[in-house]
């Protein structure tokens, strides 16, 4: 059986994030005013704790799907 390939998701996971970061410190250069704090703080600030979740949870699901198909495998 073949082992679960979570890694690239995760990786273009990663890869969105740091656009959207780069994009977002572009924008805060010319958008600088009460209404982009409060996006910020809204939307923008969640994103990175709720992405290092996600992470965890998806590296921690693939070692779980990677130990079902080795014992699968092994004929347990």
């Amino acid at each position: 059986m073949k082992p679960v390939d979570l890694a690239s998701g995760a990786g273009r996971m990663q890869d969105a994030m740091k656009t959207v970061t780069r994009r977002w410190d572009d924008t805060k250069e010319v958008w600088n005013d009460v209404r982009r704090a409060e996006f910020e703080k809204k939307y923008m600030e969640p994103i990175e704790p709720q992405m290092r979740n996600t992470l965890d949870k998806l590296r921690r699901l693939a070692q779980v799907f990677n130990q079902a198909c080795q014992e699968c495998s092994d004929g347990r």
